[in-house]
């Protein structure tokens, strides 16, 4: 309370800014505990079980249950490969696309506003630093330089402010480019898995070749 007093109004925006940042970051966080736990190394060993068992049904549902987003792509491409055992490679990698497209919308819900919030929160702390520095060199043309605590309350209020801006913005922007590293590692996954998954369908269909996957 004491920063926003002395802040001035500005700085009711930047504590704005501060509870729309910790909102997405908490959600982010609580989204990647419950959804994206695994990667498909993983769970490779299992699903590969199932397949060599010829389980198809048990697979889709263990891939259902996974807590990554690259198992429940590899569930779609199953999925549609189970239909009728002769899906081409054309078909399997159009619904892995498909999938993989809904994941990263997930993946990235709300990433655009707590990018926001690293990037505008600086310049909102620079704007309260030119708002009082101007009220500063006001109240000196008024007042003059006699009193020091009138210049003193401008400059104040500018400090707050810059101050109350990067300590918002500096976390946001580290925890932002966290999350971004950890979307890219889970998009590159989800690539790979699809890719590897999809060929050993494509053995498996051949009816000379039960490969299963590596």
């Amino acid at each position: 309370m004491y920063w926003l007093e002395k802040g001035g109004i500005l700085m009711y925006f930047i504590a704005g800014m501060s509870i729309l940042g910790t909102t997405v970051i908490i959600e982010r966080f609580f989204y990647f505990i419950l959804s994206e736990r695994n990667r498909f190394d993983d769970i490779r060993d299992k699903f590969q079980k199932y397949l060599e068992e010829n389980d198809i049904k048990g697979a889709i549902e263990f891939l259902g249950n996974s807590k990554s987003a690259s198992g429940r792509v590899v569930k779609d491409v199953l999925a549609i490969w189970a239909k009728t055992k002769t899906a081409n490679i054309t078909t399997l990698e159009e619904k892995a696309r498909e999938s993989a497209l809904s994941e990263i919308s997930r993946l990235e819900k709300n990433m655009w506003v707590l990018s926001m919030v690293a990037h505008v929160t600086p310049l909102l702390g620079l704007l309260g630093t030119v708002t009082g520095m101007i009220k500063a060199f006001q109240a000196v043309a008024i007042h003059g330089t006699g009193d020091a605590a009138v210049l003193a309350e401008g400059i104040s209020e500018a400090l707050f402010t810059t101050a109350g801006g990067l300590f918002v913005a500096i976390p946001a922007m580290i925890i932002y480019n966290y999350y971004n590293k950890k979307i890219d590692n889970t998009i590159n996954d989800m690539e790979k898995a699809s890719t590897e998954v999809i060929l050993s369908l494509i053995h498996i269909s051949e009816p000379t070749r039960r490969t299963p996957i590596s």
